[in-house]
């Protein structure tokens, strides 16, 4: 008779790393619809599939969302894999790690960008509780769905059951959620130092090569040699995207694409 506590351990393991590659895949889908809609407002576009910056975005985005999602999904394997005759019984070392886990990830989140340069001055505390809103909406719509999903039939009532119940909140939380990642585009993600995956533009100038600089980059004095300081948006394997100068700190946003063959080198200035 074949042991079955090493099956059902390989069985947990097996269940956290789909959900471990699942949980990956749409933190990446996440952030690339942030990096997206963020240089969509400069008129930039998106060509490239595979980015590193999305997955940094979508963790900036949903890392605490995700996190305890999966911690709950955890838990409830781990619940499930628990023998029968102890499964009634409260544990209180259980009940104290997931009161601390489930705080844990959005309290780490704040204090992060609390504590990240220019972050705290223009984030918060109105956008930070909005954000912690837009957590407990989607925590809230996430856990009514899962009950719902595992309602008994012989005890559904009309806002927790399979039939309807269950589709409108997963429609719920997919609406919350892009409505969220939309505002987090706008409100928090510009806001991130651009040297931690964020959308802050660093403050660079280019230099002159063998060949003259592009029309569209201003030269800060009359030998052309470097340019006026710009905003990098974004760098490519072939250019790089910089702000416009007179809309950089205007209500009307826009950029120039300039190849990394027309300069020499680039300088990154220190932030103010």
């Amino acid at each position: 008779m074949t042991d079955p506590q090493p099956a059902n351990e390989i069985s947990l393991i097996e269940s956290l790393s789909k959900l471990f590659a699942v949980a990956l895949g749409l933190l990446y889908l996440l952030g690339f619809l942030v990096v997206a809609t963020h240089l969509t407002g400069y008129g930039v576009s998106i060509v490239a599939v595979l980015h590193l910056q999305y997955l940094i975005a979508g963790v900036w985005a949903l890392g605490p969302p995700a996190l305890l999602g999966s911690l709950a999904f955890a838990e409830l394997r781990i619940d499930a894999s628990v023998p029968p005759e102890v499964k009634g019984e409260f544990n209180w070392r259980r009940f104290a790690f997931s009161s601390v886990t489930s705080v844990m990830p959005s309290s780490l989140f704040f204090i992060i960008l609390y504590l990240l340069p220019h972050v705290k001055d223009s984030v918060f505390p109105g956008a930070l509780i909005r954000q912690y809103l837009f957590f407990l909406a989607m925590v809230g719509c996430a856990r009514f769905f899962w009950m719902s999903r595992q309602a008994d039939t012989e005890k559904e009532a009309w806002w927790m059951n399979r039939s309807y119940a269950a589709p409108f909140y997963l429609a719920s939380l997919l609406m919350i959620v892009l409505c969220y990642v939309l505002w987090f585009s706008v409100n928090i993600y510009p806001n991130i130092p651009f040297s931690m995956g964020g959308g802050k533009p660093l403050t660079v100038v280019f230099f002159r090569g063998d060949k003259p600089m592009p029309d569209e980059i201003q030269k800060a004095d009359a030998s052309g040699n470097r340019s006026i300081s710009y905003q990098l948006l974004l760098a490519t394997e072939k250019s790089f995207v910089i702000v416009l100068p007179s809309d950089k700190d205007g209500s009307k946003k826009g950029s120039i694409e300039v190849s990394r063959d027309s300069v020499a080198g680039m300088v990154v200035l220190a932030p103010n």
